[in-house]
């Protein structure tokens, strides 16, 4: 193990390393190329802007200094204070720190701040980050408003009075101040301006292997001792950052910082659609470590919530090629539909829950979520054929990336005679999104969107094939769904594949006596409902019971205790019901072979 972070020591050996080369892996841009870089390149990669000229980007002038700070924010403000050889914080008030700051004798301390958010002082007005973070930042874009209205809604003032106020820092770093690896808060990105002074940033790409390495590396107990990049060879890369120039840090970039002089810094932290994915990580790796509340990304699920919001409202009903999100947002959304669900799931029914799910959506929550999973599977769709692709080959369906919320498993049977065989077998929920179990309803206010998504339930019209029940229509005795467990050679495939329309799956073009009702027994939990003292009426009702749930066994018990005469020949019998006959076409009857 080698000298403490932050350490004298420790930051004679720094200066010794050799590190990768920048250029490798940041791109050095003009202010005004940046916002169409950034979209190109779904924000991938680091960027360096040596001039602020073309970001819109407002800073004090160069002569601001310390005392500036102070005046601006009040010398009796507490900030968060970084004792750089001890690597731990304490309260200090501005004007304490400003004494020392300025004292000719600083003693053996180094002190770093880094957590003095502005947006409620008068720095703030002096302050204005560069136009294309601003234009990226989703609590910008979907938080809402001071006039407290959301989407033409009502917006709760706790909402407004709680908006995560994150995008504005004034940063100030005594000389020879050291941060050690971190990524930052929710995965959020950041951005940098220095004022004056200057930075050296220690980069490492976020690779799966990379945060597989950090994770362990922050749970290890001597991570003080052991410096980050000896676990990631030939990946670390260095750069440094002078006066007059500003970075920008894409989600999930690991790094450490080294201030070799005085610095003044102004930046902040931004959270945006291009890298949804990386951010929930980061988010839930924090929830793995055990991450201090005041550490993390103030209100990050609630955000997220108005993200999908945003993102259907902006394009649910256009389904315009030109309007047509990038597949790289398609890809993000379908990532933040499957983490809603299960957040959702986790929060719902919790005295926390309005802490974390917005009461002011336009939508209740399932249904938000119900309609953000059909728009993901439409722009699939559209983007495979696009490609190319078939809507159930390779896209949302078979084979491609999986949906987010609704998943249908259908059993292709071989072509006959024209007609396309699918036999709908499973219809299950994933996450959080289910309405069949009882255990998994949602809140009272949404119980009537609960009826209206029983796309499960599915009746006969001769010629038409089969259709989805109106909510209003009961079901018949005898005639209710039964979810069957998962059996072999099913594939996933989204609501919505081409395949299986959101009114249930297309057989028009089957036989007559392929039109059929979903066999279903009483049993099951949706029948039974709260009569928990149900029983079956007669005999053959318990046999059909028992043949039903446990096939395989009835027919184990019927070859050991027939004569073998029957039970070998009972491999070729024929079905002479058309229950019978319908229960062996959907698998329900297998070989005791």
């Amino acid at each position: 193990m080698g000298p403490r972070a932050g350490t004298k020591e420790f930051i004679e050996g720094l200066k010794k390393r050799k590190f990768a080369k920048c250029q490798d892996v940041v791109v050095t841009a003009k202010g005004h190329e940046l916002a169409d870089l950034i979209d190109k390149t779904s924000f991938r990669q680091p960027f360096l802007v040596p001039s602020p000229e073309g970001l819109d980007l407002v800073v004090p002038p160069g002569s601001f200094t310390i005392r500036d700070v102070v005046d601006s924010v009040g010398k009796d403000r507490l900030v968060d204070v970084i004792d750089v050889q001890e690597q731990h914080d304490f309260k200090m008030s501005m004007a304490d720190f400003f004494n020392w700051f300025y004292q000719e004798d600083r003693g053996n301390k180094i002190y770093n701040v880094l957590s003095l958010e502005i947006s409620e002082t008068r720095l703030s007005s002096t302050v204005v980050p560069p136009k294309p973070v601003r234009d990226l930042s989703l609590v910008n874009r979907c938080w809402p408003d001071e006039s407290g209205h959301l989407s033409g809604e009502d917006c709760p003032e706790d909402d407004t009075r709680n908006k995560p106020e994150v995008l504005k820092f004034c940063l100030m770093s005594a000389g020879h101040s050291y941060t050690d690896f971190h990524i930052d808060f929710g995965g959020s990105s950041v951005w940098y301006h220095i004022l004056w002074g200057e930075k050296i940033f220690y980069l490492i790409p976020p690779s799966d292997v990379n945060l597989d390495r950090y994770e362990s590396w922050m749970e290890s107990p001597d991570n003080l001792t052991e410096f980050l990049g000896d676990r990631c060879p030939g990946q670390v890369y260095q750069l440094r950052v002078t006066t007059g120039n500003t970075i920008v840090l894409p989600s999930g970039w690991i790094h450490a910082v080294y201030t070799p002089m005085d610095s003044l810094v102004f930046g902040g932290n931004f959270l945006h659609l291009h890298s949804v994915e990386m951010q929930i990580r980061i988010h839930e790796m924090e929830q793995r470590l055990a991450t201090e509340r005041r550490f993390q990304f103030p209100m990050f699920e609630k955000l997220h919530w108005y993200a999908a919001q945003l993102f259907l409202e902006q394009y649910q009903g256009d389904l315009d090629d030109q309007a047509l999100p990038e597949f790289s947002h398609v890809e993000s959304m379908r990532y933040l539909v499957q983490a809603l669900a299960r957040w959702y799931d986790k929060r719902r029914g919790s005295p926390y829950q309005a802490e974390y799910v917005p009461d002011n959506l336009t939508l209740p929550p399932r249904v938000l979520l119900r309609d953000f999973d059909r728009l993901i599977g439409q722009f699939y769709r559209v983007h495979c054929r696009r490609r190319g692709d078939s809507a159930g080959g390779k896209g949302a369906g078979n084979g491609g990336p999986k949906g987010g919320g609704i998943k249908l498993k259908i059993k292709r049977q071989p072509e006959s005679k024209g007609s396309r065989k699918i036999v709908k077998h499973v219809i299950e929920q994933v996450d959080s999104i289910t309405a069949s179990s009882p255990k998994r309803n949602f809140d009272q206010r949404d119980s009537s969107a609960t009826s209206s998504k029983q796309l499960h339930k599915y009746k006969k019209k001769p010629g038409k094939g089969l259709t989805a029940k109106k909510p209003n229509e009961s079901s018949t005795a005898g005639k209710r769904r039964k979810t069957l467990s998962s059996s072999n050679n099913l594939v996933g495939i989204n609501e919505g594949d081409s395949s299986a329309s959101d009114e249930g799956i297309d057989v028009a073009k089957c036989t007559e006596d392929e039109q059929f009702y979903y066999p279903t027994v009483e049993d099951s939990d949706e029948a039974r409902g709260s009569d928990k003292n149900w029983k079956p009426k007669s005999h053959s009702d318990k046999a059909k019971l028992r043949e039903m749930r446990h096939p395989e066994q009835q027919q184990k018990q019927y070859a050991t205790t027939k004569p073998k005469s029957v039970a070998s020949s009972h491999h070729n019998h024929q079905p002479s019901t058309a229950k019978q006959r319908l229960g062996k076409k959907l698998g329900l009857f297998k070989s005791s072979r």
